[in-house]
């Protein structure tokens, strides 16, 4: 049994003291009703940087912060996306941080959507890691179109995946000519199908709306936990402010197995 909180929260645009704060309280919260793990959404420190190099985090501050509140609050964490520069190029990059402060996992965004590829770069590899509540695997947002991202996943054994997110109806483009909800369609379709097919727990964080400077971006929300037989154990079916916790009992990821035998059809 895991218990897992999930934040949907506001991101001041390029305000990270302000965001850190905010999840500061947010992990405080968590810890206090005893969750085991709290996931924040993608870009929740500094929002979209659009090319900003100032606020590209190059000597590892954003993730050294999270690794003492880790330790602090005795609370794993992942703390949405941070964009981080190397010689290499910008990433996209989230983390696992065990409760003791040790960085578990990385993962570098595969899948950028569309306006990103202008300043960053793609990562390579989709990891798996092992946490004390089970094979852990990251994604973020845009990942989640993708089959063969959990596909390779699964070939590692992954039981659950956290997926930060920054998910927004605009994305749909001319597509809201034909639905002005097709983005919650598809987030909404993609997280129970995606629990399904693979045999995992995938936790889904977006960001709220609020004030984004001049963004005009209308975040779509819909965070929530799916799993296998039961698809949706929580939604926020709002774009508003919000964390939810709910203990995810993994011992249904097994039954999954049994009845479906996917990991034991790809081993093949």
């Amino acid at each position: 049994m895991v218990t897992i909180a999930v934040v949907q929260c506001e991101i001041a645009q390029y305000e990270p003291e302000a965001n850190l704060r905010k999840m500061a309280g947010f992990v405080v919260e968590a810890s206090a009703a005893h969750a085991d793990v709290i996931v924040f959404p993608e870009d929740a420190i500094t929002g979209p940087i659009s090319g900003e190099r100032q606020f590209v985090d190059f000597a590892g501050k954003y993730v050294h912060y999270f690794q003492r509140l880790a330790r602090q609050y005795v609370i794993d964490i992942v703390p949405g996306s941070i964009i981080e520069g190397d010689s290499d190029g910008w990433y996209n990059t989230t983390y696992y941080i065990s409760s003791d402060g040790t960085v578990t996992g990385k993962y570098r965004k595969v899948h950028l959507w569309h306006p990103e590829r202008a300043y960053l770069t793609s990562g390579d590899a989709f990891p798996v890691f092992d946490t004390k509540h089970g094979k852990v695997g990251l994604l973020i947002c845009w990942d989640l179109i993708f089959p063969e991202a959990f596909r390779a996943m699964v070939k590692q054994g992954v039981e659950l995946v956290f997926c930060p997110s920054y998910w927004c109806f605009e994305d749909a483009g001319i597509g809201v000519m034909h639905n002005a909800q097709a983005e919650v369609v598809a987030v909404n379709a993609l997280c129970i199908a995606r629990a399904f097919e693979n045999g995992i727990v995938l936790v889904f964080a977006n960001a709220a709306n609020g004030s984004k400077s001049d963004l005009n971006e209308n975040l779509i929300g819909q965070s929530q936990i799916t799993v296998p037989f039961k698809g949706v154990l929580t939604r926020l079916d709002h774009a508003q402010e919000a964390m939810f916790l709910r203990s995810v009992d993994t011992a249904i990821l097994r039954d999954a197995e049994t009845v479906y035998t996917i990991r034991s059809d790809i081993a093949e």
